[in-house]
């Protein structure tokens, strides 16, 4: 009954809509009267006001973003290299090193570098590298280099 009601209602208040906005005049519920004018008419946002704040980006903002980036598809890279582990029997769902490697890769997510990741999620590097260079094996992984 509720969603009936509902459906109604808002036929209603579309069909008013659709009236005011072609002009056409009926009793509503609504005590104010809209003229087409008045529904058509949306806040324009200055063109050259938005561009030029894209523009004046610094470079270290451009810096960090492009690390934000390598940062994801590292962390990419060694999402699908988990699967690649687990099929291999290397590492195995929900062990501690599982979980570890996942704590890793949330990490690299929000930005950290892949020796942060490795220090604060208690995997070895030399671990991470191996999931990466299996993840990178992937079709559609881009290639960059790691230090």
């Amino acid at each position: 009954m509720k969603y009936i009601t509902c459906l109604l209602l808002s036929s209603y208040i579309l069909s008013c809509f659709t009236e005011v906005a072609s002009g056409v005049q009926s009793s509503s519920l609504f005590s104010t009267s809209y003229t087409p004018n008045d529904v058509l008419n949306f806040p324009q946002v200055p063109y050259q006001q938005t561009r030029s704040r894209h523009q004046s980006m610094s470079v270290e903002e451009t810096k960090r973003r492009l690390a934000q980036e390598v940062s994801i598809q590292i962390a990419n890279d060694i999402a699908y290299g988990l699967v690649i582990a687990h099929d291999k029997k290397q590492i195995r769902y929900g062990t501690r090193m599982y979980r570890k490697v996942q704590t890793a890769i949330n990490l690299l997510r929000r930005g950290a570098g892949l020796n942060g990741a490795s220090r604060r999620s208690g995997v070895p590097r030399s671990v991470l590298d191996q999931l990466m260079k299996w993840g990178q094996e992937r079709p559609g992984a881009s290639l960059y280099h790691v230090e």
